[in-house]
């Protein structure tokens, strides 16, 4: 009874913390190999617990602290960790080198471009000095120019670079400095608007000269078979009469299709100016821009190009102006030797028949009714009598036509010589008149003169219906 209660005792001790000897455990072992004596049941269950139960204690013991299980699992952690600090360790030793070698490299190039931008101190300070000087003549130039050109009289300074008078033309007039759109414009816009109105007349006017030279023509057969002494050399004056009709016919034709080529080319030189100062405009270079900081082009851009599309539109100008005073002067000799193959007519009608009326307006009316004109097998040709009657009608309409053409082109070749010269002067007022007054004015003379020409048109056809006897139903069928 005291042993089993020794054993439980010592058993307890073991488990407990603080039982660090291992010669409990053999004693209980011992004892537990004795034959035990025999004790009631009841006292033995009651009192301590059996052998099969102590074993089970030690197994779970055993499992619990098993060291063949920590064997296994701790070396592959202690191997993982000893192989990661050192990749990091490399990582961190490149890093550091390549860190070290970039800082190296820009810190050397520093040095190299800080003492050369040291060492050129002075001649970048040159450099710029002699740059900002050329960007403010290059800005300035022309303005002084203008403003010191009085001085260019005085002996000793007429001769100078500062004073070079711009070249000549082939055709020996100088090259404009500056333009003057709205003073061209109004010029063009002023004088073809009035040819133009006049081209119209003409036209009619061309036709029924044409016609009255076809009833001149058969008033020559009418003379060569008639009664009179004079018949042959009459018969050769009107004649040339005809001939001279004819010539004076085509060339108020040719002188109404001139007027309008002139408008038309004169329209097209604006408009190509119009689109060239457009376009410079739009890319003009400004004070941002890199264009615009170099000094031998900052004054290329707009007022160039305004100028040259000036020379050229008073070149295309003049040479069109040229054209149509030869044309309106032959004209004028036309109708002014029509006028005196009449009065010749009329001296050796007068002479041939005193009885004919003394009128040169009249006068081939008069011969066409004495030499057939109330005659049953000419009454079909009545229109020829209207004809000639009316032909000196006509070719005094025709003479004012031409006369009024010509003083046009004479006025506007007086304005083109001012504008001329005007513009050949220096810049000293030209300057004042912006880009957008050019292009404004250009514009306005685009509208007027594309206004004018189709308004010339529509009374030309007007004028031609009306002459050839067409009329409004017959136009439409």
């Amino acid at each position: 009874m005291y042993k089993v209660t020794r054993a439980s005792k010592d058993d307890m001790a073991s488990k407990s913390p603080y039982a660090s000897d291992d010669s409990h455990w053999e004693d209980v072992e011992d004892i537990e190999n004795h034959p035990r004596p025999s004790t009631p049941p009841g006292s033995v269950r009651l009192g301590i617990s059996s052998p099969r139960k102590r074993r089970f204690v030690q197994s779970r013991t055993t499992y619990i602290a098993s060291p063949a299980r920590k064997q296994t699992i701790i070396p592959p952690i202690i191997k993982l960790q000893k192989s990661s600090p050192q990749k990091s360790v490399a990582q961190e030793k490149f890093l550091d080198g390549a860190l070290q070698g970039i800082s190296f490299i820009f810190s050397y190039l520093f040095d190299i471009f800080s003492t050369a931008i040291r060492l050129l101190r002075r001649p970048l300070g040159l450099l710029a000095f002699l740059w900002l000087l050329a960007l403010i003549l290059g800005r300035i130039s022309s303005t002084l120019r203008g403003a010191f050109a009085p001085l260019c009289y005085l002996p000793g300074l007429h001769g100078s670079r500062f004073c070079d008078t711009p070249t000549q033309a082939a055709g020996g007039t100088q090259q404009p400095r500056w333009a003057d759109y709205p003073k061209l414009i109004d010029v063009q816009s002023t004088t073809f608007e009035h040819l133009l109105d006049e081209s119209v007349g003409g036209s009619g006017l061309s036709l029924e000269i044409k016609k009255a030279e076809l009833a001149t023509t058969d008033l020559v057969t009418l003379v060569r078979i008639s009664d009179l002494k004079a018949r042959d050399t009459l018969s050769d004056m009107l004649s040339e009469f005809a001939e001279d009709a004819k010539k004076t016919g085509r060339g108020l034709q040719k002188l109404s299709s001139k007027i309008g080529g002139a408008v038309d080319n004169i329209m097209a030189v604006n408009d190509y100016a119009l689109h060239q100062i457009e376009a410079e405009h739009t890319k003009a270079p400004t004070i941002m821009s890199m264009y615009g900081l170099i000094p031998w082009a900052a004054r290329k851009p707009t007022n160039d190009v305004i100028t040259r599309t000036f020379g050229e539109a008073m070149s295309v100008l003049s040479a069109s102006m040229q054209r149509l005073i030869l044309e309106a002067e032959l004209n004028l000799a036309n109708l002014e030797k029509l006028e005196e193959r009449l009065s010749t007519l009329h001296d050796l009608v007068s002479r041939e028949d005193l009885t004919l009326s003394s009128a040169k307006s009249e006068l081939l009316a008069e011969l066409w009714t004495k030499l057939g004109g109330n005659r049953r097998k000419l009454r079909g040709f009545d229109d020829h009598l209207v004809l000639l009657k009316n032909l000196g009608f006509y070719r005094k309409r025709a003479l004012a036509h031409v006369v009024a053409a010509l003083q046009s082109l004479n006025a506007m070749s007086s304005d083109m010589d001012d504008i001329r010269e005007r513009v050949a002067a220096p810049e000293l007022t030209g300057s004042k008149i912006p880009v957008a007054v050019h292009m404004k004015s250009i514009k306005a003379g685009l509208e007027r003169l594309k206004e004018g020409r189709v308004r010339a048109r529509r009374l030309e056809e007007e004028t031609l219906r009306r002459v050839l006897g067409i009329t409004e139903e017959a136009a439409k069928e």
